[in-house]
Order: C-alpha cells, then structure tokens, then sequence
C-alpha cells in the first residue's frame, strides 16, 4: 500500500504522544522519525556502480546531522566491509565510518571459517584478493576455476576473473561429485544477486545466478534440486546482524530488489519501503504477498518530506482523541 503502513495504523512501529502505544519524545513528523535506524541498499538505491544516485549523498549528509542511525545493507562482497566502504566513499557518500557498512560477505564470514575449521575444502566464485580480504588465507581455500572437488562453494562476486571460465568448471566439480557420491557440494550465497540494474537502464547477471545454472546443467543427471544458504539478502543471517548493531528491531529497509531487500526483510519482520529507482527503472517488477512492501516511494527525499504520512497522521489523530475520551 503506497503511503501508508502494511496493516494500517497498527501495522507501524510508529509510537505517537498520547496513543495506547509507548511515547516517542515528540510525534513522528516524517517516516524516518518512526524507526530507530534506517537500512539502505547501495545498488540501485545509493550507487550505480562507482557513482552517487542524485540525492543519495544529501540523504545520508541529513542523517549524519541529525543522529539518526542508518546502516548500508548490501550484497556487494568484492572485498572486505572496510573495501565496500571506501568504494562508497569514493562514489561520493558521506558514511562516517566503516561501522555502517553490513555486508554480505562480512556476514559470511563466520559462515565459512567454521567450514574450514570442520576440515572442509571451501571453494571461491570470486576474486582471490575478494576471498583473501575477506576470509584470509587458508590451505582448504581455493579458487572454483582451479579446485578438482570441493566440500562447500562459498558465492562472493562476478568480478576480477573469468566467470564463465568458473562456472564451467564448478559444474564438472558437481557432476563428478553427484556421480561418485550421490551427493552434491553445499552453497553458501553470500552475494545472492541473480541480476541488478547497471548503467543507462541495462540488467546485468548476478553471480548467483551460479544456482540456476548449475540447477540446469546437472538436470539430465537426475541432479535433485540444488539447496542454497544465504548469508546476504534475503537470508536472515544479515538483518540479524543489523538487528544487533543497532540494538533494536524497530528499522526500515530501503531497497529496490523485491526479492531481496523487501521480501528479505518481511521475513525477518522488519519494514520495508521499495524505491522505484535501480532494478525497477528497468521494469515494474512483480509483487506478490511475501514480498509486498510497506511503502513505495519514487526518491529517497520521501522518507522526510511527509508524503508517505498523511495516512499514519490521520490515524494517529484519531486514536488520541478516542484515547483521550476513556
């Protein structure tokens, strides 16, 4: 529903001065004053590549001034969060320390070093210097282009080597596996982008879309269906982390993939507000009712301008003044 809570006045986490919820300090005027902190993605919704959006850096520069919380949520896993956030930086972004910064392949992290210290051979899709930045290096860490067999293949990025060259590879690993064993190695998704928006309105592939085509080569196989673990969006794993750094559930996501910002985020019982910039300047995208945000807005300037809280201010009227009466 554009411009209103999910559920109606209930459904926000909106706490107005006199309602039979608990008091904020003043009444929310904007819809970032009903959150404790704001979640952004960064691509599609702060950057496109290595450029600022217009008015992502002026948002950020406002949240700074007044103190409010935001964390940048993102699938990105290049590099370590210290990487991610001087790449964001560099594009413009005025984010005041690397703190802010949750990656994907952060959240993996932990993930995966426990498969490496279990004596598990993890292969990479993604850079050597991504891997090493983020996990350090390890004798049972290895390159999926060059690994023979692998226990568990980890998804980092698609660039800074030859994908297709990977791909190709990690799908004779599978097959050799699937015959020998019956079994197939595990995949743990940290960068669980199948697609995303790239300049002038063009889609580019993800490198998650690894699944689906490993999911096809080893169809004539009998191969059953391929279970993944996601570490980044829409997994769990990262807004858990969210939850804990900022020390509190009440926090809306700001994101343009529904399939992984918004539907993400549902399912870990956060808000989500969908912006039509990104993935969705390259085509309305399809909703369904998991997926279906709490906002949708045009432009990020929405979140404090007030026109996503006629419908809150209204009910909040109305539940004072009947509170008021008893």
């Amino acid at each position: 529903m554009t411009g209103s809570p999910a559920g109606g006045f209930f459904g926000c986490k909106c706490r107005a001065s006199h309602c039979p919820l608990p008091t904020l300090e003043r009444p929310p005027q904007t819809l970032a004053d009903c959150y404790d902190a704001i979640l952004f993605d960064a691509m599609g919704v702060l950057i496109s590549e290595n450029e600022a959006l217009p008015g992502a850096a002026d948002i950020l520069a406002r949240l700074n001034m007044s103190g409010q919380p935001y964390y940048i949520v993102t699938n990105i896993s290049s590099g370590s969060d210290e990487t991610i956030f001087l790449r964001l930086c560099g594009a413009g972004l005025p984010i005041p320390a690397v703190d802010r910064i949750v990656s994907a392949g952060g959240v993996a992290r932990h993930r995966v070093l426990e498969e490496l210290a279990a004596g598990r051979t993890v292969s990479y899709v993604g850079s050597a210097h991504a891997a090493h930045e983020i996990f350090g290096k390890h004798p049972n860490l290895h390159c999926a282009d060059t690994a023979e067999t692998f226990d568990t293949l980890i998804v980092l990025d698609d660039e800074g080597f030859d994908f297709k060259r990977a791909a190709d590879h990690i799908l004779s690993a599978f097959q050799r596996r699937l015959i020998e064993t019956g079994e197939m190695p595990r995949i743990i998704a940290a960068n669980a982008d199948i697609i995303y928006p790239s300049k002038n309105g063009s889609l580019v592939f993800g490198p998650n879309i690894i699944g689906p085509m490993l999911q096809a080569g080893l169809a004539p196989f009998g191969a059953p269906p391929i279970s993944v673990e996601f570490m980044g969006k829409p997994g769990r794993a990262i807004f858990e982390e969210c939850i804990a750094r900022a020390g509190t559930d009440r926090l809306l996501m700001i994101g343009d993939q529904v399939d992984t910002d918004i539907k993400g985020a549902k399912a870990a019982g956060l808000d989500a507000l969908l912006v039509t910039t990104g993935l969705n300047s390259c085509g309305e995208l399809r909703q369904n009712e998991n997926g279906a945000p709490d906002y949708v807005a045009k432009n990020l300037d929405q979140i404090f301008d007030g026109s996503l809280f006629p419908h809150l201010r209204s009910a909040t009227s109305l539940i004072c003044k009947e509170h008021r009466r008893m």
